[in-house]
């Protein structure tokens, strides 16, 4: 079962409970139930529109990176977190899928005969990626740069 069906029976659970609960308890004790039941309701699909919504929409970031073996230990390890299926390598575009559904990519910047980019021995990489995937990335490579 998964996380999302689980918490919609648990809350329809606790909705029956509570209208149970309404006509068995003392009014005052029905009606705190109620108000913690519709709370409850409310709450989760707050959460659920900010994770349709916000979370898993599509932004991009540039990063210049020393390394290629950089992709690998962050970027696609944070893809992999997002549930990626398939990573697919071309020649300068890395492809991420879920299931079917591309849900990002890494795209090297090329000079005009499609080499990838370097400037000052770095790599000039855009990374379309959900954004919370992006701020995961954001917060990893900082970190390894403050550890250099």
């Amino acid at each position: 079962m998964s996380p999302n069906r689980f918490y919609l029976v648990a809350i329809g659970l606790f909705t029956v409970f509570t209208i149970i609960m309404f006509f068995t308890l003392p009014k005052k004790y029905g009606i705190s139930l109620l108000i913690i039941d519709i709370s409850i309701i409310i709450f989760a699909f707050l959460v659920w529109l900010n994770d349709k919504h916000f979370n898993e929409q599509i932004n991009e970031r540039i990063f210049s990176i020393s390394d290629k073996e950089f992709i690998k230990d962050v970027i696609i390890r944070q893809m992999n977190m997002h549930g990626v299926t398939e990573v697919v390598e071309e020649d300068n575009i890395i492809k991420f899928y879920r299931g079917k559904e591309k849900a990002g990519e890494i795209r090297f910047k090329t000079d005009e005969n499609g080499n990838p980019l370097k400037i000052d021995g770095k790599y000039i990489i855009e990374v379309r990626a959900p954004e919370y995937i992006l701020h995961n990335i954001d917060h990893e490579t900082w970190s390894i740069l403050s550890q250099k």
